[in-house]
């Protein structure tokens, strides 16, 4: 297990996925990953398409990993904005209804590798917004 900065946001993939449809698999794609440098990948022992956990203190998930397309520090992932970031995010909203994807820098998560299963978007809602409720 290792700890890394998360750093959230959109992609031109999240974007586009988020126009054809959110329950397609072109959207689970886009944003149902994290990206890590090619280094800290070696560091996990973890290749493009393996299942990563991600851990913060307001939740998990496991995201597949795809090899950063461009140059990120050392010791930060990238996990596009969607469900599966939300899992791990500071869910205030502050009243805007959007989570509170930026703005805390110094935020950290534990990534580890795992064989544990990946929710797409219904899963991973119907687990986080109403079995947890009930």
């Amino acid at each position: 297990m290792m700890k890394f900065i998360l750093n959230t946001g959109r992609t031109i993939w999240q974007g586009e996925a988020i126009e054809a449809g959110k329950n397609l698999d072109l959207y689970v794609k886009a944003a149902g990953v994290a990206y890590i440098n090619e280094e800290d990948m070696e560091k996990l022992g973890v290749k493009e398409g393996d299942k990563v956990k991600v851990k913060s203190e307001y939740g998990e998930v496991v995201v597949y990993v795809k090899k950063a397309t461009e140059r990120m520090p050392e010791g930060m992932i990238y996990i596009p904005m969607g469900p599966w970031a939300n899992s791990v995010v500071k869910p205030d909203t502050h009243s805007t209804g959007m989570p509170t994807f930026k703005g805390y820098p110094g935020f950290y998560v534990e990534v580890e590798k795992t064989d544990e299963e990946f929710l797409d978007m219904r899963a991973l809602m119907r687990k986080k917004y109403i079995e947890s409720v009930e």
